[in-house]
């Protein structure tokens, strides 16, 4: 096998291996919380990005998620009827929105952080019996002695 097909076979294989520990996580935050995976990912953002005034702007959300600034909008308001984040225009910025998470959502995020881990190691441990590439294995366990090999550009 080339370089070439052996990157993109492991591309697909990690593809693959994401697709797996997402849809685990998704069923798993419906479960318990109601909430999808892109929704607790906003929410984690936006406790992370708000850490030093409690706020963060629907455009740093939308670059933190990596969605588009409409899908944004859209999540952003799903969220705020659920009562999990409260949003305001400030006086200084009338085109910006500031975006703050209420007590709910810090509920939320502190029962379903465990639920993911769960899922990434339950789906993790599944890697293992199908054979999945060590190197992968080793690094979603988190194991220290795991290199990043990289191919120089020109071979």
């Amino acid at each position: 096998m080339n370089d070439d097909t052996t990157l993109i076979t492991r591309w697909n294989r990690l593809s693959r291996v994401h697709r797996r520990i997402e849809a685990r996580m998704e069923r798993r935050l419906q479960q318990h919380v109601g909430l999808g995976v892109s929704e607790f990912y906003a929410l984690r953002t936006l406790r992370e990005g708000a850490r030093d005034t409690g706020l963060l702007y629907l455009n740093d959300l939308a670059d933190g998620i990596g969605l588009s600034h409409s899908a944004t909008s859209r999540l952003v308001t799903r969220l705020r009827d659920r009562g999990l984040i409260t949003t305001r225009v400030p006086d200084h910025d009338r085109r910006s929105v500031e975006i703050e998470l209420t007590t709910l959502a810090h509920d939320v995020l502190g029962s379903g952080s465990p639920l993911l881990r769960e899922a990434v190691e339950e789906a993790v441990r599944d890697l293992d019996a199908d054979g999945t590439d060590e190197d992968l294995l080793r690094y979603l366990s988190g194991h220290r002695d795991h290199e990043v090999r990289c191919v120089p550009n020109g071979r």
